[in-house]
Formats: C-alpha cells, structure tokens, sequence
C-alpha cells in the first residue's frame, strides 16, 4: 500500500508540475492586417499597462497605408492618408484626428528611441475596423470596411442583411470550423446602443424572438469594459442553431451564429 501510495503522489506532482509548465507558456501577441500577419524585425508588439496593444508606428502606418514623421522638439508622431491626419502625442491620451481634439484610454510611448502607438485607435482613425481575439492573442484588422458615417443600403454576411451604417462589426468566419458569422459590439466604438439594436434586428432574420431577446439580455449586461462576460451557449429552435456568446474580458463582445454541423461537446 505504501508503494502504491507513493507512486500516486509521484504521478501528482508530475501532473501539477506539467500543469504549472503549460501555463507558463504564453502565446506571442500578433497582429494580422487583411488576414496578413504582419512580422516586426526588431522590436515586438506588446500589451501596455492599460490593456491595448502597443506596436512600432511606423510599421502599423506601412499596412495601413499611411505615411508616418516623428516630431521629435514636440514628441508626437504624424500619420497622414489622404484627407486625414492623426496626431498622437507621446504620453498623453489626448489626440488629434483631422484637427478635432480627442481623448483615449491609453498613450503613445516612446522606447529604446521606436516609436510605439495604441493600434486600435490608429487603425480605426483610418476607418479600419479592429477585433481582438484573447485565446491566441491577435490583433485582427479589416482595412477593407466600409468608412465611418451614414451610408444607405445593406450587404450580405453569411447570409444575413447586414446596414452599411452600422457600428456593428459583422464578418463572416469558420473559426474552429463551428461558426458562420461573428457579430462584434464594441463598448469604444460609437453608439453601443445603436449596435445591440442592429444585432437584434439582424438575428430577427433567421432566429426565434425570444431566442434574440435572451441573447440581447445578456449581451447588455456588459456596460463597463473591466466587467466579465462569460462565455454562453443559447440554442434556438427556429434557426436550429447555436448563439455562442464568446467570454468577454475587455471592451469587445463576440456574440457567434454557429453552423448546422456543430453541437456542444456535453451534448
């Protein structure tokens, strides 16, 4: 009994030691413009202290697009595409965006003498649209989306009418071979309110009302960006679908139209 006993403790250590090891590792952070990722030489992308994603500037203006100069008497770095101008001021969350004074959540830094800048507010002053994937650490950015402002008419994503004038990200995906369309609210982005009614009325399309109500009701939960969604599965008897609502940690909530094929592993 005494071997027996020990050889269960050698097996638990071993487990809790391969456990703490696999922990231990972290995926590195990426970033992928027009479903390209994109490589940096020297220095690396980086999580800030306030939760966004920090990458050199210059190489963020090359994917966008945009051409990028250093003032370096009064530390700011100048992207300019077209018509538009985006000035970010090194340690200060105040911005500039085609003149107008802004406010953000976060700040330019200067490190090592590069030049890192917030990649969310860079590509979304470009009318780039922005998502967050936490599970494998990416930056996903859509520079192919339509600009920000009024427009009339609608698309078609995944086989749902989709405005043109929503601040609703809707794209369509088979992330993990389980879904076809993904539904992105962003509590940074403008008019929340104005994206959980799109995303009401576009699952009125092919779901059952109470199904979308009890998806709208959870989804609203979330008003702060610290506040932690859990991950929820609602099955909807019209469309014979999933509504996945990914488990949101930061400002985005990934709510998952999930395909025929797919059914929970505890079913």
């Amino acid at each position: 009994m005494k071997k027996v006993a020990l050889v269960l403790a050698i097996v638990s250590v071993f487990i809790m030691l391969v456990s703490v090891a696999e922990a231990a590792i972290e995926l590195p952070l990426r970033v992928e413009v027009n479903g390209e990722r994109v490589y940096f030489p020297d220095e690396q992308p980086f999580i800030d202290s306030n939760g966004r994603t920090q990458v050199p500037a210059r190489f963020i203006a090359e994917k966008l697009g945009a051409n990028v100069t250093w003032d370096g008497k009064e530390k700011k770095a100048v992207f300019e595409k077209g018509s538009k101008k985006l000035v970010l001021y090194i340690g200060k969350a105040e911005y500039e965006l085609n003149g107008e004074q802004k406010k953000m959540d976060t700040a330019a830094l200067l490190i090592s003498g590069r030049t890192f800048v917030p990649a969310r507010y860079v590509a979304e002053a470009f009318d780039a649209k922005v998502s967050w994937d936490p599970d494998i650490r990416t930056v996903y950015i859509n520079t192919n989306s339509k600009p920000s402002g009024k427009k009339e008419g609608t698309e078609i994503v995944a086989g749902f009418e989709v405005p043109l004038d929503t601040n609703l990200l809707a794209v369509e995906t088979t992330w993990g071979g389980k879904t076809e369309a993904c539904f992105e609210i962003n509590l940074l982005r403008a008019d929340v309110e104005g994206q959980i009614e799109d995303l009401r009325q576009i699952l009125l399309q092919k779901c059952d009302s109470s199904t979308v109500d009890e998806v709208i009701a959870y989804v609203s939960q979330k008003k702060e960006r610290e506040y932690y969604l859990p991950s929820k599965y609602i099955y909807d008897n019209k469309s014979k679908r999933y509504i996945w609502i990914k488990e949101s940690f930061m400002e985005d909530i990934n709510v998952f139209y999930c395909s025929a094929s797919y059914k929970r592993s505890e079913e």
